[in-house]
């Protein structure tokens, strides 16, 4: 009834008012911000009835926004249109609590149109609203991003033109999903980014049935699917003879050292093992060796402490640090780094160039394993490293699909 209102008004020579486009803009799943362009060259706000809702009066605050390309044809390419947004890095920003517009991807974005007669305490208001049918589309890239604007494409829901069936790759030996991209530590108002649930600091209480004790646990491994584990631990120095399960052992070797001023050297460092089994004979611990699992270890940082990096860069040195910068997302969090380069007061981020994350994911099952398959060896105690063969009782959320075959 309200759109055959709205066609008699367009018939007339002058309808009376001037079209109104309003937008609603999901920026979490089931969440809106509503805005509209500007009626008039006017800028304030203005108020509009929900669609669902009519009882429910929505506010739309002015952004300087344009949606283009709605055309509407019967045969070649759905329309994809563009909603660009000016002044994005403040007004759009304040409005929606983040700037980063990959977390809109795949969230909706609806225009409603109608005259400004119709809109709430205007004089022709009508309950429910008077409008023009409207024109939802998910906002699928982003097309340009600079200083002044953000442009975003969007398709319509029934754009099948891109899809592709399965939704991802079928790999039988890896997993697509993004590291920690749906753990705990995300905000409230992020998206989880895939299925990986491992904590940002490697927090973990076991879930299965042979260690659930409700204790949490904290578990690094790095990208060579190694436990990294406190420097502080007992480490028996090993040249031959039996070795007790999970029991820790170290050998030497020689490698180059680099230091902070340029120089190197070489050096004796230490390698740390554990026994993955209790035999008489369990021959040198080397990686081939599968009665040794080698571990690394790590220190907390010290501002003032110089680290180091070596010809073989899995020995870098490894530190715990907690971040304590107001403005970083990792403020207050205690995380793994390794060097990247030899420094010296040089604290742990994101953006140096002297440090990488030390808690890394290899993609395979053994990674998976190691972490949510995590079997402590003093159960309850939160400070216990993990036993080094991981229990299979977990459940382990791995992307790959490792009962798959390749087929030529």
């Amino acid at each position: 009834m309200s759109e055959k209102i709205l066609v008699k008004d367009l018939q007339k020579l002058d309808p009376g008012s001037e079209l109104v486009h309003l937008f609603e803009l999901e920026y979490v799943k089931g969440t809106f911000m509503y805005f509209h362009s500007g009626v008039d060259d006017d800028l304030t706000t203005i108020q509009f009835r929900d669609y669902t809702n009519p009882s429910t009066i929505r506010t739309y605050v002015a952004l300087p926004a344009q949606f283009k390309g709605l055309d509407i044809k019967n045969d070649g390419a759905i329309a994809r249109p563009e909603l660009t947004i000016a002044n994005a890095q403040t007004v759009f920003s304040d409005a929606i609590g983040t700037i980063d517009y990959q977390l809109l991807l795949g969230l909706k974005i609806i225009r409603r149109t109608t005259l400004k007669k119709y809109l709430h305490g205007e004089s022709a208001a009508t309950n429910p609203p008077t409008e023009y049918p409207r024109a939802v589309y998910t906002m699928d890239r982003i097309k340009t991003r600079t200083k002044q604007a953000v442009t975003i494409e969007c398709v319509a829901p029934f754009d099948l033109e891109t899809i592709r069936l399965p939704g991802r790759n079928v790999l039988p030996d890896r997993c697509p999903f993004i590291y920690q991209g749906a753990g705990e530590h995300k905000q409230v108002h992020e998206k989880a980014q895939s299925g990986c649930t491992w904590h940002l600091e490697g927090k973990h209480k076991t879930t299965h049935t042979t260690s659930s004790d409700g204790t949490e646990y904290t578990v690094y491994v790095n990208i060579d699917d190694e436990y990294v584990i406190s420097s502080s631990t007992t480490f028996t120095t090993y040249s031959s003879g039996s070795i007790t399960e999970n029991t820790y052992y170290k050998t030497t070797s020689s490698v180059t050292k680099y230091a902070a001023n340029g120089t190197s050297s070489v050096v004796t460092v230490n390698n740390y093992w554990q026994a993955a089994t209790s035999t008489s004979s369990p021959g040198t611990p080397s990686d081939s060796n599968p009665n040794f699992k080698r571990v690394r270890v790590y220190s907390t940082y010290s501002h003032g402490t110089e680290y180091f990096t070596y010809s073989d860069d899995r020995y870098n040195d490894y530190v715990l640090f907690t971040d304590n910068v107001a403005t970083s997302h990792t403020n207050g969090k205690t995380l793994l780094w390794k060097t990247k380069a030899a420094s010296k007061s040089v604290p742990p981020s994101y953006v140096s160039d002297f440090w990488v994350k030390g808690d890394g994911c290899s993609k395979r099952l053994d990674g998976c394993k190691m972490r949510f398959g995590f079997q402590p060896i003093n159960s309850g105690t939160a400070s216990s490293t993990g036993k080094a063969r991981p229990t299979t009782e977990a459940v382990l959320p791995f992307g790959g699909f490792p009962a798959a075959k390749s087929f030529s």
